[in-house]
C-alpha cells in the first residue's frame, strides 16, 4: 500500500464528517443571526482599543448598548454605535452559507474549506475594526460631516474590498489544487 506524500491520495474521511461541518457551519451562521446584539457588543468592545489609537482622549464602552464612546475628556466627545447593518457579522454570514456549500460539493478538502472559511471571516472582523477606527477618526476630526464621508463612502468601500479580500481567501485556500509534477518528495530530475 502506498504511502501519504508519494502520489496518494488522502485517506478517506467518514461520509457523514462533510455534513456534520457543514451544518456547523450552517449553525454558525444561524448563532451569528440570533445573537447579533452579542456579536455587536464585542466588535464595539474591539473597537474600543481601535479607537483609542486613532482618537485623542479616553475611551469607554456601553457593552449593552454596543456603544464605543470616545474623545471623552475633549470638547469632541462622541460615541459609536454598532448597529446590525455596520456588524462584520452580516457579511460573515454568507461566507459561511459559502462554506458550507464547499463542504457539500466535495470539490475541496474540509480542512482546506474551514481554513479558507476562517481565513476568510478574520479578514472581515478585522477590515470592519478599520472600518469603525476611521469612522471614529474623522469623526473626531471633521465632526458630522466626518462621520457622513467615514461612514457611507470610505467605510463602504473599504467593506467592499473585505468582502472581496474574504471571498477571495476562501476560494484561493480552499479550492488550492495539491500540485502534481510526477516527482517523489523531495527529489528532482
Amino acid at each position: 500500500m502506498p504511502t501519504l506524500g508519494l502520489g496518494t491520495s488522502r485517506p478517506s474521511q467518514p461520509p457523514y464528517l462533510r455534513l456534520v461541518l457543514a451544518t456547523v457551519l450552517l449553525l454558525t451562521a444561524g448563532a451569528l443571526f440570533g445573537f447579533n446584539e452579542w456579536f455587536r457588543s464585542a466588535e464595539a468592545a474591539a473597537g474600543e482599543h481601535v479607537i483609542g489609537l486613532v482618537t485623542t482622549g479616553t475611551t469607554a464602552l456601553d457593552w449593552g448598548e454596543a456603544v464605543t464612546f470616545f474623545g471623552l475628556g475633549t470638547p469632541h466627545a462622541m460615541g459609536l454605535r454598532i448597529t446590525a447593518g455596520c456588524s462584520s457579522a452580516m457579511l460573515i454570514i454568507p461566507l459561511l452559507l459559502v462554506g458550507a456549500g464547499f463542504m457539500l460539493s466535495r470539490r475541496s478538502t474540509v480542512s482546506r474549506i474551514l481554513a479558507g472559511t476562517g481565513i476568510g471571516a478574520a479578514l472581515l472582523i478585522a477590515t470592519n475594526q478599520v472600518r469603525i477606527g476611521l469612522i471614529a477618526s474623522f469623526s473626531q476630526r471633521w465632526g458630522e460631516e466626518g462621520f457622513g464621508w467615514a461612514h457611507a463612502v470610505v467605510g463602504s468601500l473599504l467593506s467592499l474590498v473585505g468582502v472581496a479580500a474574504s471571498v477571495t481567501a476562501l476560494l484561493l485556500v480552499a479550492m488550492r489544487r495539491p500540485q502534481r509534477d510526477g516527482r517523489l518528495n523531495g527529489s528532482s530530475q
